[in-house]
């Protein structure tokens, strides 16, 4: 399997955050702002704050430029309203063939833009399925989608639960769906 192309990157990048905008409607998220969700250290309000500020970032980061100050990484309104905007800019920045080359200030430092990109991609995804869950609503993901953020998942994983970011794997079922090994991978039962 060869890897995917910049363009296919933008692609699936764009598709994972407008699966997680749509996820985060009025309808859904409506009174169901301190529900817990399978990411233990995030209410469904702090999920999608740091949602909002992953996404921030990894838009600067593409446009090759550290996260200013003044940006919102903070919900001050609702994330129907928040994200649109945002997912928007993201997009915007991603699709951008120059966004995936060189460098890209990442977590306090410099790492491969496509790196970051793909990590973006693996936030959305996987809080997205969180956000889902936490909400009462069926979530599905693209198999390319998947791959490229259990590609990346695999690359982090150490590091990812040395830090608390991913627990335990858990055995996925045989039958388990692409999704459901990344989710079970990142320490999610599904």
């Amino acid at each position: 399997m060869t890897a995917p192309t910049p363009v296919e990157l933008a692609d699936q990048l764009t598709r994972a955050a407008r699966n997680l905008q749509a996820h985060a409607t009025e309808r859904d998220l409506t009174g169901k702002r301190e529900r817990p969700t399978p990411c233990a250290e995030f209410t469904v309000h702090q999920l999608c704050e740091h949602l909002l500020g992953a996404m921030v970032a990894s838009g600067y980061a593409a446009a090759k430029k550290p996260v200013p100050a003044e940006a919102p990484v903070k919900l001050t309104d609702a994330p129907w309203r928040a994200y649109p905007p945002v997912v928007d800019r993201l997009v915007a920045a991603w699709s951008k063939p120059e966004a995936w080359e060189g460098e890209a200030p990442f977590a306090g430092e410099a790492r491969p833009a496509r790196f970051v990109g793909m990590v973006t991609v693996m936030e959305l995804t996987v809080h997205g399925w969180d956000l889902a869950q936490a909400t009462g609503q069926s979530f599905k993901a693209e198999d390319d989608v998947v791959a490229t953020a259990a590609d990346v998942a695999a690359l982090i994983a150490e590091g990812a639960r040395a830090g608390g970011a991913f627990g335990p794997q858990v055995a996925a079922s045989p039958d388990a769906t692409a999704l459901e090994r990344l989710l079970a991978f990142t320490g999610r039962r599904v």
